[in-house]
C-alpha cells in the first residue's frame, strides 16, 4: 500500500548517519519532504537503526540540513526513513530545493 504524503524525487546527496556518536557517510538517493531513502553504508549493514537517528543531509545550501528520522523499511543496501524532527527553516529549504528538481525537470514519482 502506498502512504506518500507528497512528491519526490531522485537524487544524489551527501548524508550523515550519525549511529551510537559515530559518523557514517550515507549517499540519499530518493528524498520527498516527509523521508529519504538511502544507500547503507558498510559499516552500518549489520546493524539496526534506533527508533530515531540523527542525521544531516546536504542539499547544497550552503550547511546541511539536520533531522531526526524513524526507519520505515529496508531492502537489501537501502533503507527507508520517515522525518520525525526537524525545523522549520530546513524543512522550507528541503521543500525549496524539490520545488527546484521539479522545475528542473527531474524525476519526480
Amino acid at each position: 500500500m502506498e502512504r506518500r504524503i507528497g512528491p519526490r524525487a531522485l537524487c544524489d546527496y551527501p548524508l550523515v548517519a550519525i549511529v551510537d556518536g559515530h559518523r557514517h557517510t550515507c549517499r540519499a538517493v530518493d528524498l520527498s519532504v516527509s523521508g529519504l531513502v538511502f544507500e547503507v553504508p558498510r559499516g552500518l549493514v549489520d546493524r539496526e537503526l534506533s527508533l530515531t537517528t540523527a542525521f544531516e543531509l546536504d542539499v547544497g545550501a550552503g550547511r546541511p540540513i539536520r533531522l531526526r528520522g524513524r526507519p520505515i523499511w529496508s531492502k537489501d543496501r537501502l533503507q527507508a526513513i520517515r522525518f520525525v524532527s526537524m525545523n522549520d527553516a530546513d524543512r522550507l529549504t528541503l521543500a525549496e530545493q524539490l520545488d527546484r528538481k521539479k522545475v528542473l525537470g527531474d524525476p519526480l514519482h
